[in-house]
């Protein structure tokens, strides 16, 4: 999300990246843009259409909540919420879960959100000290870091999952609906695949996905003993509850997205990263964010932005303008370094970078 070159695609403003084998060419294009069609997926609409409205008519009026939705506060979640209960007609609780380093607009959005829609939620709130635990884990561990950063996002979101069907089974509710993006829900290995090419990369990422979790689990063991609750889950799902990931289903449209949603649902954008709202409300961001920047490559939200370029499901202008706003703020990485206790071990890993890491050292 931070720029570390001027080198980037014409097309697509992903960086010249050779740890992710992207490279420019002469012509000022990726080798990704290089080397697909810039059309649209092509995909059948009215078919996966079909297939979502059968998922929901199979328990339609079978319980006093039909549907579990995981709430974020931002775009993708408050669209999802008003389909599901007013398009679809579904009993929907919204489930919001607390892990201690979200904005407050996140939370100010998803109230906002269920006055709007009439639609009750519940807010999990983790355990502060658990959360400090996992993170500061998750961004200081070195058998597990990763130089994108993405090791964060990759355990979290499972975590969060796991967290919301287990929590639905709870209460027996048997429908979870996710608001993930089509790239995220393709990196879990939970996309609608119809090609064997397409199988064998799905195998491939849940094999790394179960080696990955290992080494983790293996290194928290040693570290703290066996995790207090499901941090590094085998599975997103529990048995009677099914997990959906609707964005699949039907095109994904972000930016019409978010003009409805603010429109109809006084949605508000979170700017914390950038003037251009196309980002998260997690704090932790930023931080990982500026680790791949340092590394000089792209994070997965750069992977994700050009996807949709590509796709033209996002206006180029609009990712240009959210590359050319965003800035690192040295004073609130500095605070969320201490906050989380790992002042230590992050001087020790930007003592590697010399001069580039010399204004966040400074920080602290």
């Amino acid at each position: 999300m931070f720029r570390y070159t001027d080198n980037v695609c014409k097309k697509c403003f992903l960086q010249n990246d050779p740890l992710h084998d992207v490279l420019i060419n002469e012509s000022g294009i990726c080798s990704l843009c290089a080397k697909t069609a810039n059309d649209p997926v092509r995909r059948e609409w009215q078919a996966l259409e079909k297939a979502f409205a059968a998922k929901i008519d199979r328990h339609r009026g079978t319980r006093p909540y039909e549907a579990l939705v995981m709430m974020s506060g931002g775009k993708d979640s408050a669209y999802l919420s008003s389909m599901l209960k007013n398009t679809y007609g579904l009993r929907v609780l919204g489930f919001l879960m607390d892990i201690n380093y979200e904005y407050p607009e996140t939370f100010d959005n998803a109230a906002r959100l269920a006055a709007k829609l009439g639609l009750p939620y519940v807010m999990l709130r983790q355990d502060p000290e658990t959360m400090r635990r996992f993170f500061s884990f998750l961004l200081t561990d070195e058998g597990i870091l990763q130089p994108d950063g993405g090791q964060v996002c990759t355990f979290c979101g499972r975590f969060l999952i796991r967290s919301a069907t287990e929590f639905a089974a709870k209460l027996g509710i048997p429908l979870v609906f996710a608001g993930h993006n089509p790239d995220q829900i393709y990196l879990m290995g939970e996309s609608i695949h119809s090609t064997e090419e397409q199988q064998i990369f799905v195998d491939f990422i849940m094999e790394t996905m179960a080696e990955e979790r290992e080494k983790a689990l293996g290194s928290w063991r040693a570290k703290y003993g066996e995790p207090e609750s499901a941090l590094f889950p085998s599975d997103i799902k529990v048995d009677g509850v099914e997990l959906v990931f609707p964005f699949q289903y039907f095109p994904y449209q972000p930016e019409n997205m978010m003009r409805e949603v603010s429109e109809k649902l006084d949605w508000q954008p979170i700017k914390r990263f950038s003037k251009t709202y196309i980002a998260s409300g997690c704090r932790l961001v930023k931080l990982w964010a500026y680790m791949a920047w340092l590394n000089e490559t792209n994070s997965y939200v750069d992977f994700e932005f050009c996807s949709q370029v590509r796709n033209q499901t996002l206006a180029k202008e609009t990712a240009q303008r959210f590359y050319r706003e965003a800035e690192v703020d040295y004073h609130e990485l500095a605070d969320l370094i201490r906050e989380l206790d790992i002042a230590l071990p992050m001087r020790s890993y930007l003592s590697r970078y010399d001069d580039r890491a010399s204004q966040l050292l400074r920080e602290l």
